[in-house]
């Protein structure tokens, strides 16, 4: 009993950690959005396509989203240098998401997350770190606890083995920076993002 006990008080302690990090996550923040053609041939997507969504890391460190025509993707079609891929993810392209201005939605986000699970990249382990928190407060994913420098996650509705988050163990400054990265590509909470397949 002991030992659930403390179990329990880690996961509590874990818990309050994290959502006291969470807060500045709540902000709206500008975003890229679908422009609605490749960024590999300059198509325009059709209704319903499906879609390739890539946020890429600019040389001036800063995130940003292209997207690619699946045929184009497929094909090898990448960003080029000095773009590096940040993560991908699949959607289906509908032209209400650009009157909308709808960003990316919870599945868009956990499709990233997922990407994200074998970066070893500073910002890509700090990336996911926030992409974790985010998914916290928008329960799609719950804490289950903790171990040396890791954050312990299941996605809802999900048992099993929890999925580890490294804890960039971040300065305030290198926080808001992540903060605000994350928050460019972010919808608001209740906003519709693309739709997932």
């Amino acid at each position: 009993m002991g030992g659930e006990v403390g179990q329990a008080r880690a996961v509590q302690t874990m818990a309050a950690r994290v959502h006291s990090r969470m807060g500045i996550l709540s902000s709206g923040y500008p975003a890229s959005r679908c422009t609605g053609r490749c960024a590999a041939t300059g198509r325009v997507f059709s209704h319903g396509e499906l879609i390739v969504a890539v946020l890429v890391e600019r040389a001036d460190g800063g995130l940003e989203r292209l997207d690619y025509g699946l045929e184009s993707w497929e094909a090898g079609q990448r960003p080029q240098p000095p773009m590096v891929v940040f993560g991908f993810w699949r959607c289906e392209f509908t032209p209400e998401e650009k009157k909308s201005n709808a960003l990316l939605g919870d599945a868009e986000l956990l499709d990233l997350f997922e990407d994200l699970a074998g970066a070893a990249e500073p910002k890509q382990i700090a990336f996911r770190y926030f992409l974790a928190l985010l998914l916290v407060r928008r329960r799609m994913l719950r804490v289950t606890g903790s171990r040396e420098g890791a954050l312990l996650v299941l996605p809802k509705g999900v048992s099993g083995e929890p999925v580890a988050v490294v804890d960039p163990g971040l300065e305030e400054s290198v926080v808001g920076d992540a903060i605000e990265q994350l928050g460019r590509v972010v919808a608001p909470v209740g906003a519709d993002g693309a739709k997932a397949p």
